[in-house]
């Protein structure tokens, strides 16, 4: 019992800190519902060609035949495998199949509007694909995970005159083993099978050596 006029010291001095209760968890976990919902929803369905846009319309990965598949094994991209068929809308909203093009060597080049490297080397896969038209060669242009506007500008400011194709929820980049590391470029042959992959900007030996193969 303490005496009068001289205060105790606080027998629980953590007593605020003490659980308050079932109100404050469930708040805290209602919110994380609502951000992640807010998060699915945002990677799902952002865009002008959003994921079940996409899926409406057929794009993105499709399988592959036996009957082009002249390794006989799972299509995977890297040397010396069929390449995964994919289906794409280009910037005029027409879709492009990569299975179209066989009988041809096409260069597949995943690039995005924010990669220095990618702007680097478009001129060159321009004039590339100028020298080389008719030749047997087709350059297509893959943008991961960007608006049609923000592709379209882009082509704009470099005269792309090869076939732009849109990723935007990143499907075919996941199948070509894309990451953050752009650009990432494949020589796929006439049959279908990945000759090259070359990881970052092509320099001249790369591009001399894709010209001297593919025409």
């Amino acid at each position: 019992m303490s005496e009068p006029g001289v205060e105790t010291p606080d027998e629980r001095p953590h007593r605020r800190r003490e659980y308050s209760g079932p109100g404050s968890t469930l708040g805290l976990a209602a919110l994380v519902v609502i951000v992640v919902a807010g998060l699915i929803w945002w990677f799902e369905f952002r865009g002008n060609g959003d994921l079940a846009g996409s899926r409406a319309h057929g794009l993105g990965v499709v399988g592959l035949p036996q009957e082009l598949n002249p390794t006989g094994r799972v299509p995977v991209a890297e040397e010396g495998r069929a390449a995964p068929d994919f289906r794409l809308a280009s910037l005029d909203g027409e879709p492009v199949q990569l299975t179209q093009f066989r009988g041809k060597y096409v260069l597949v080049n995943f690039w995005a509007s924010w990669c220095g490297p990618c702007r680097g080397e478009t001129p060159e896969l321009v004039a590339l694909s100028q020298r080389t038209e008719g030749q047997g060669l087709v350059v297509i242009g893959v943008n991961q995970q960007e608006g049609h506007n923000t592709a379209a500008s882009f082509a704009n400011e470099f005269a792309v005159t090869y076939p732009v194709l849109l990723d935007p929820d990143g499907e075919v980049s996941v199948a070509y083993r894309v990451g953050s590391g752009l650009p990432i470029t494949m020589l796929i042959d006439p049959t279908g099978v990945v000759r090259h992959v070359y990881i970052g900007q092509l320099d001249a030996a790369d591009l001399a050596q894709i010209e001297e193969e593919a025409t």
